[in-house]
């Protein structure tokens, strides 16, 4: 797990690549404390340098991709550059240096992630007759590449991020992992093209043009759509979508970007039947217990996160079975009716884990906001993300590296309760009245609220937001590419969420509250091709089934859980007592709604109606029974990141 960054000057434009090398590190430092690499180079010229966090064991080793020099002492005349920020988990000796290069130093890689099944892979290239020198996955990932070449992606089990200088073929081909969990942006202008796990790395380079992208703030603000399109709320920066890779050909100076993979969704309507039920169920519980068992691996102690919910709980259970000694870490809010400890203590109880626990307050959000807003790149939804935040650093304080998370089990297996609404209207569609209606009945009495208003939200697109924004700059931004409320199925919605919406957005806070902390956050639902793979061709029937969610993952992994937790029925995830906190945030903010260099972004130009935003503060001031302001707290958050990114 590390932070990557690079600089192709295609066409001699007049940049200090030397100065680039050193914000791109500096910037993403906190991705990797351990270690610090550069490689730079001109054709078949290349020198490995190295910086001040470069650790001793480094320089001048018998590996071929040995730092050589200090990075002061680099000439000007180098046109490439790849910067690696190492956290090192997996051959954390120096062996696991990057960048490193294959055996020739024809091939060179800066890599961001964790391949899971590095131990199989590597066996099947020995058989191949490659040889390995390190015990790092790394190496296993650049003999991957040099054997398969781009079909190697469809190889990999796991969560990764990387670029890869091929000297012969004259050519530079990043890739991105299956579902997002590694983030990957790059600038292409002017024969300038530049890469970095982070925006902020990029916005901090000199020569970079860019500005707001007012569209993507449009989709943020009217449809809490975050990165839905390639290029986000900066202009010129564009985020490598998951499941692509990219080439860029060094001598016509071109890129081409291609989708290498996609699964197959099961979208016709299967009745349920108890004994097909059982074979999916079998094949779950083995699919789910070898994800987490291999994103296990690691020469650093694992934890994980704990919620208290079904999919960390899960998380937790299958640990317990390989490890009596793991840590466990959970955000807990005494006295709210949104605390979950009491369902995290049963899991604690349950699996004997160390458990440990952190009470955010809205103090301390406050005190934390800047750091939280700049660590999370661009703007976010929710103080929920705070939660996450916290839990974090826990770990960091407990000196774990790695934690486990259940990011991405509620687009398999159908977690939310919009889902119930997607699924009734697929039971209609297929004329399956009496199911509906069991479903109906078994879901409870606000079932037609959520149905109504669901409904309501696809067929007439209603946006309470529109009314506290500048009506010009609400029509002048169509919706985001491939925004849709519109399924004819459980499994297309759970799809659509999966691949580059939802879910995505999520990945990315994980990503970043983790790795703010020098944390590796691994997702075994998220990012396993096999488990991923069997979820899609599971029947919907089998995801919902009399009102409960989830059916088919409560009813594989029973086993590994408390009975307070199988039974649970309600869905909370990451949550803040939100709209208490967000009086007073808007209170201790209110110098930089009104700052001179933002107040033009609130007046008229964006926020038209601010007196009546100004109302709704009040109105938050007063009381905290009202459903959580989503669009008070997000034109904070563009505030706060504004100012921070310098906008």
């Amino acid at each position: 797990m590390c932070g990557i960054g690079g600089i192709i000057n295609l066409e001699n434009n007049p940049i200090n690549i030397i100065d680039g090398a050193k914000i791109i590190s500096k910037t993403l430092q906190h991705r990797g404390p351990d270690d610090e690499g550069f490689l730079f180079f001109k054709a078949e010229d290349v020198v490995c340098s190295y910086g001040d966090d470069t650790q001793k064991q480094s320089i001048n080793n018998p590996f071929n991709f040995s730092a050589k020099q200090h990075i002061q002492q680099v000439e000007q005349k180098y046109t490439g550059l790849f910067v690696h920020r190492r956290l090192s988990i997996i051959d954390v000796s120096e062996s696991g240096h990057q960048p490193m290069c294959t055996a020739n130093g024809k091939i060179w890689i800066t890599f961001n992630g964790e391949i899971y099944n590095y131990i199989e892979l590597r066996t099947e290239l020995e058989q191949a007759g490659y040889t390995f020198k390190t015990q790092s996955d790394t190496e296993v990932l650049l003999s991957a590449y040099l054997y398969w070449d781009s079909e190697c992606l469809q190889k990999l089990n796991g969560m990764f991020a990387f670029a890869i200088y091929d000297i012969e073929n004259k050519k530079l081909f990043c890739a991105r992992d299956r579902s997002g969990v590694k983030p990957f942006y790059y600038y292409f202008k002017n024969g300038v093209f530049c890469f970095a796990s982070e925006i902020k790395a990029l916005r901090a380079l000199p020569f970079i043009e860019t500005c707001l992208n007012e569209r993507a703030l449009q989709h943020y603000l009217l449809h809490d759509a975050i990165e839905y399109e390639s290029e986000g709320f900066l202009k010129n920066v564009f985020e490598l979508s998951p499941s692509h890779f990219l080439e860029l050909d060094l001598h016509d100076k071109k890129i081409q970007l291609k989708k290498y993979f996609d699964v197959k969704i099961n979208t016709d309507f299967t009745v349920y039947d108890d004994q097909d039920f059982l074979v999916y169920k079998e094949k779950t519980e083995q699919l789910i217990a070898d994800s987490i068992i291999k994103r296990l691996r690691a020469d650093v102690p694992v934890g994980c996160c704990l919620s208290g919910g079904i999919d960390s709980s899960v998380i937790s259970g299958v640990i317990a079975q390989h490890n009596k000694n793991f840590n466990a870490f959970t955000a807990t809010f005494p006295g709210e009716k949104i605390d979950e400890s009491n369902y995290a203590k049963n899991v604690v109880d349950f699996t004997q884990a160390n458990w440990h626990t952190v009470t955010p307050t809205v103090e301390e959000l406050i005190s934390d906001f800047d750091k939280l807003i700049y660590a999370l790149d661009i703007p976010i939804w929710s103080t929920s993300t705070y939660a996450q935040f916290r839990v974090m650093q826990l770990a960091k304080q407990n000196n774990i590296k790695v934690v486990l998370d259940g990011q991405g089990s509620d687009e398999l297996f159908a977690g939310y309760s919009h889902y119930y609404t997607t699924y009734v209207n697929e039971l209609l569609r297929n004329k399956q009245f009496k199911q509906a209606a069991s479903e109906i009945k078994n879901f409870g009495n606000n079932f037609w609220l959520l149905y109504t208003k669901e409904n309501a939200k696809r067929t007439l697109h209603y946006n309470a937001n529109k009314k506290l924004l500048n009506t010009a700059f609400v029509k002048s931004h169509t919706a985001p590419e491939n925004f849709t409320d519109n399924f004819s199925s459980l499994n297309e919605n759970l799809h659509y969420d999966f691949f580059n919406h939802r879910l995505k957005t999520y990945l990315r806070c994980e990503d970043r509250c983790s790795m703010h902390h020098s944390v590796e956050s691994r997702t075994p639902f998220a990012d396993d091709t096999n488990l991923i793979s069997l979820a899609f061709s599971t029947p919907s029937s089998y995801k919902i089934n009399n009102g409960v969610s989830k059916y088919i993952l409560r009813e594989s992994m029973k086993n590994y859980l408390p009975e307070t937790v199988y039974n649970r029925r309600d869905k909370m995830g990451f949550v803040t007592p939100h709209n208490k906190w967000l009086a007073d945030l808007i209170e201790k903010k209110a110098d930089l709604l009104n700052s001179s260099k933002l107040k033009p972004f609130f007046d008229d130009r964006f926020f038209v109606k601010t007196d009546r935003s100004t109302k709704k503060h009040h109105r938050l001031k007063n009381t905290a029974n009202y459903k959580e302001d989503s669009l008070t707290f997000k034109a904070l958050v563009f505030a706060t990141w504004a100012d921070l990114m310098n906008i």
